[in-house]
């Protein structure tokens, strides 16, 4: 909670990277999908935004997984944004990383904010290279200004200064709607801006809030004024909780739990001060259990990462197991029976094939040679695919070459052998 030099009235939420339309992670079974995931906790927050009757929506990015979405991810948004358009709600918000569109004939088309935008009446679009600013008034009389700055990359600063051009203090409450970082944030992701040129436009009141998104993982500086509310559903191991474990061939020890919460922010502009309240929305069962060994025997390590699973395990569990440490002279990487850590997954919802650590390497397989990509890809994905595993090594294969050699149309190669790929159900 701060204090702020102008006096105003309103309510909004603060939400970013909702990522409809992703299947995170690909389970291979269809009952099991988990594209609808996501579009639950984007309805969580358009519920949220009506119960509490706020003045508008701001979206940092990031509202969809592919700039051509698929079809649960329309209709999820064709779903949920007219409610928030029926209870008199704009939906304001800037461009993603995924929402961008990539390939020469989609960018020729535009964004899909900008269908959203300017074709259906949905949401309004803004970004510095377009609809720099939107402006609106709330049911208390209050003007807004909402400034947009998507991902631009490298050029992400440079961006900003140009936007800081076009910003002025007229209104009552000014937000800078960003998908990137700031610099002092402790895990950057993508585009970067400096904390010295925040500081100057919130010490300088061109804005009073700065919305977040692109990073995946919460965080905040309340002191200016500055948040990120993160995902609002797991979308990778990179953003989800790790519960480290020891084991030294008898006793598996819990050593750290680390939280992980994904929701979006309340804020509350009552007179002079802001209140920014972070609210969590029920996720998924997912986690990194990582199980540290020094100089263990092979089957210590198989057996430890086994008991560490075991104590996690549920029907509704998604796991990744995390091997570190040191092996014993006695054994080698090779004899760890990964196959039988694997066995467990009939117990889990979802068993990721284990990041193995040990003796300092950070890889997660030690191939002995070039040859040997093909014949690690269908082995792993033997255990995930069954019958549609060499199809799939075939597929990855094709796009690891492609992407070796690189040219002006290996993007277009690529599509084209996706779209031609068939996946077992």
């Amino acid at each position: 909670m701060s204090t702020r030099k102008k006096s105003c009235d309103l309510k909004f939420i603060h939400v970013a990277d909702t990522h409809l339309g992703l299947n995170w992670p690909a389970i291979g079974r269809r009952e099991h999908i988990q594209i609808p995931v996501y579009g639950k906790a984007f309805a969580t927050v358009v519920d949220a935004a009506i119960k509490e009757q706020v003045d508008f929506v701001v979206h940092a990015g990031d509202l969809v997984h592919r700039p051509r979405p698929p079809t649960a991810a329309w209709n999820r948004l064709l779903q949920e944004l007219p409610r928030l358009k029926e209870a008199g709600i704009p939906f304001i918000i800037t461009v993603g990383s995924h929402d961008k569109p990539e390939s020469y004939f989609d960018r020729a088309g535009g964004d899909i904010l900008q269908i959203l935008d300017t074709r259906l009446g949905l949401v309004k679009r803004t970004d510095v290279d377009q609809n720099q600013c939107v402006e609106l008034k709330t049911k208390g009389g209050a003007k807004v200004s909402v400034y947009g700055l998507g991902d631009h990359g490298r050029e992400q600063e440079t961006h900003l200064q140009q936007l800081r051009k076009l910003m002025n203090q007229a209104a009552d409450f000014s937000i800078l709607l960003m998908h990137g970082s700031v610099s002092v944030m402790p895990q950057i992701v993508g585009s970067t801006v400096s904390m010295e040129t925040m500081e100057g436009l919130l010490s300088r009141k061109y804005v009073d809030y700065v919305a977040l998104g692109h990073n995946h993982k919460r965080w905040e500086h309340r002191d200016m004024q500055i948040y990120n509310p993160g995902s609002t559903e797991y979308t990778s191991f990179a953003d989800a909780p790790t519960i480290s474990y020891s084991y030294d061939g008898k006793i598996l020890r819990e050593e750290n739990r680390e939280p992980a919460e994904h929701g979006y922010y309340l804020v509350e502009v009552a007179g002079e001060v802001i209140e920014a309240q972070f609210k969590t929305i029920p996720t998924r069962d997912v986690r990194s259990i990582e199980v540290r060994f020094d100089q263990a025997t092979a089957s210590q390590v198989t057996e430890g990462v086994k008991a560490a699973i075991s104590r996690n395990a549920s029907s509704s569990a998604i796991i990744r197991p995390v091997i570190r440490g040191t092996l014993h002279a006695s054994s080698s990487r090779s004899d760890i029976n990964l196959q039988e850590i694997l066995s467990l997954r009939e117990k889990l919802l979802f068993l990721e094939y284990p990041l193995v650590g040990l003796a300092g390497s950070e890889v997660q397989l030690e191939l002995a040679g070039e040859s040997d990509i093909e014949k690690i890809l269908n082995q792993y994905l033997k255990a995930r695919l069954g019958q549609g595993a060499e199809t799939t090594a075939d597929v990855a294969m094709k796009l690891v070459e492609l992407y070796t050699r690189k040219s002006r149309t290996t993007n277009q190669e690529a599509l084209s052998i996706v779209d031609g790929w068939k996946p077992s159900d």
